[in-house]
């Protein structure tokens, strides 16, 4: 045990120290404590940040976005799922893309740069005015860029294809991230059955889903909301307040001042330490 002992000055005063021994215990105890009591203040305070992922996705880690190309996609629904693409590019997330309507396909694998995305923006920007095509019906249909996928998308809308391979791709990389479903929800009568077992598949693989709809129709919006719940629905604040981020960040959220002030007192207790209970230390004359 001696060799763990500190060496110690001899002397003859040993009573008279006794008093300022107990006062440097209590005092060392006292910082302790402290340090102990504003280490849990920035641990509880780091905890209460109210920070969110720049991305819709949980964990805000990445995730599998699967977008709606069907022919009900129109100008306006197609406005918003610009809204959606461009919040996810102008993140770090690394996102994968399946994009479907009768038929599915993976479009980006997962892990793909959120940047990439941004490639796709163009062909979801609204239609100018022309008045001179006032009365062409094939006139409002038309938005953005002739798209590469409108001759492969021509028929209806098949959402469990779409969750279907996003969910094989999940099984074939080994991973879990989450999935967001753009869509107006207008499936096909035909597909509801296929559907609910597909649901019923993420749900015993334990696969978080997240849906974005795009101005959902009420009786197709109340039949996700019995098959995935209400808190599965991105909300139209959460939308709003993703789609206002500009900087490149993975983190959007307040200053943390409860934490920056018990960080501050806990380091100003460390050097306060160092300076008033450091070795006594001596050199020669």
């Amino acid at each position: 045990m001696r060799r763990f002992r500190r060496p110690g000055l001899p002397t003859s005063a040993v009573r008279e120290l006794v008093g300022a021994t107990r006062r440097t215990a209590v005092l060392r105890l006292g910082f302790v404590l402290a340090a102990a009591g504003l280490l849990a203040v920035a641990a509880l305070a780091s905890g209460t940040l109210g920070a969110r992922p720049t991305s819709y996705f949980a964990s805000g880690g990445g995730g599998i976005v699967v977008l709606d190309l069907s022919t009900s996609v129109d100008p306006r629904k197609g406005q918003r799922m610009q809204r959606v693409l461009r919040s996810l590019s102008q993140s770090s997330t690394r996102v994968g893309l399946v994009v479907f309507s009768d038929v599915a396909y993976e479009m980006f694998p997962p892990g793909t740069r959120g940047g990439e995305l941004e490639a796709l923006i163009p062909f979801f920007e609204p239609p100018a005015f022309d008045p001179t095509r006032r009365r062409d019906p094939q006139a409002l249909r038309s938005f953005g860029l002739a798209s590469p996928w409108t001759a492969t998308f021509r028929g209806g809308t098949r959402i469990s294809l779409g969750l279907e391979v996003a969910r094989k791709v999940i099984e074939r990389d080994g991973t879990r991230p989450t999935v967001m479903l753009v869509s107006d929800l207008d499936d096909s009568a035909l597909d509801t059955e296929a559907l609910t077992r597909e649901l019923i598949r993420y749900e015993t693989a334990g696969l978080d889903l997240r849906v974005v709809p795009l101005f959902a129709p009420a009786e197709d919006r109340d039949l996700f909301v019995r098959l995935v719940g209400e808190e599965a629905f991105v909300q139209n604040d959460e939308l709003l307040r993703n789609s206002e981020i500009e900087e490149r960040q993975s983190l959007v959220g307040t200053f943390p001042l409860v934490l920056a002030l018990a960080t501050a007192c806990l380091l100003l207790l460390l050097a306060l330490n160092e300076h008033i209970f450091a070795r006594v230390a001596w050199r020669r004359a």
